[in-house]
């Protein structure tokens, strides 16, 4: 009996000692609006960048780097394109310029265009691999395989897209961020 008891005490007390995962994941994210074009929930350790430069151009943006010394940075963009942008007509024709590329390299990878509900709203969902060179300015042959994965949601006036990307070694440490920023996603009707 004094076993069963030892034992029960040596396997469950990791459980105890673990903190539950809604209450700590809450303190840290902080919700972020974009003037009054969106807003979602941002992790507290990430940088938040503004990205004001573009708002001129009809993009209203901000960009998440993930603490840490990885070669090429992990990162999260919310973006709203207003009708008027100056980079794309329209959400299909985002979709069409990020989802397929005739030049690609024979390594890159793009998954197919899928629908997908997200938060009650029509989403398109994509994915993409991609080897990047480190320093493309010099005679360098450094490079890194990027995994990326975007959601856009038309809008009435513009469309959203949420882009995630990480280096294919840590992606899948950094998506479950990317996926509670798109959770908790609300844009423009």
């Amino acid at each position: 009996m004094l076993k069963l008891v030892l034992i029960l005490l040596m396997t469950g007390a990791p459980l105890w000692a673990a903190k539950p995962a809604s209450g700590a994941q809450g303190k840290e994210f902080k919700t972020f609006s974009m003037d009054g074009y969106f807003s979602c929930e941002v992790p507290l350790k990430w940088q938040l960048e503004k990205k004001a430069e573009q708002e001129r151009m009809g993009v209203f943006k901000i960009a998440l780097a993930a603490p840490g010394g990885e070669k090429s940075p992990v990162t999260v963009y919310v973006s709203y394109f207003s009708k008027g942008n100056k980079y794309f007509k329209d959400y299909k024709d985002y979709v069409d310029s990020n989802s397929q590329d005739d030049m690609a390299a024979a390594t890159d990878k793009y998954s197919p265009v899928t629908n997908k509900a997200l938060n009650k709203r029509k989403a398109l969902e994509f994915d993409r691999e991609e080897k990047r060179y480190l320093h493309p300015e010099s005679k360098s042959d450094e490079s890194v395989t990027l995994k990326e994965k975007f959601y856009v949601l038309p809008a009435k006036d513009g469309f959203f897209v949420m882009h995630f990307s990480a280096p294919k070694a840590v992606y899948l440490k950094h998506l479950p961020v990317f996926e509670h920023v798109a959770r908790t996603f609300k844009g423009r009707p």
